[in-house]
């Protein structure tokens, strides 16, 4: 027995989760329930995010990038090498196709990451592995 520390045991009934709505709420997320929001980008993409100060996601992830409003903060995940980058702060709303071209080789195809949110540097900080 633990120092009079109570333990309790909670049974999750699987069934009755489905994974399908389990992946959609997180996307249906109210503003009060925005505390931050992280990006993604690839080293092919991080310069272009932090010149244009414009992050990006695609269209699925609209439903809670257009509860962003100015000054909430923000995150940018490299997935090419792993690190966290920040701290960002939103300079916009979050809305679709603030630039409709961004992140394509030569402008003249439309982003395949639309629901956007223009950014600046709150805090700059070292890359966190």
């Amino acid at each position: 027995m633990g120092a009079g520390r109570r333990t309790q045991t909670f049974v999750l009934n699987e069934s009755a989760v489905s994974p399908t709505k389990q992946a959609i709420s997180h996307r249906n997320l109210r503003k009060n329930h925005l505390g931050g929001v992280v990006f993604g980008c690839k080293n092919s993409t991080i310069k272009e995010c932090l010149f244009k100060q414009l992050f990006g996601l695609p269209t699925q992830h609209f439903p809670y990038v257009k509860n962003i409003d100015p000054g909430l903060p923000l995150f940018l995940f490299n997935y090419s090498d792993r690190k966290l980058h920040g701290i960002f702060e939103a300079a916009s709303s979050g809305q679709m196709n603030i630039n409709p071209y961004a992140w394509t080789t030569d402008g003249s195809e439309r982003t395949l990451f639309p629901a956007q949110v223009q950014i600046h540097v709150r805090l700059r900080c070292h890359p966190l592995p």
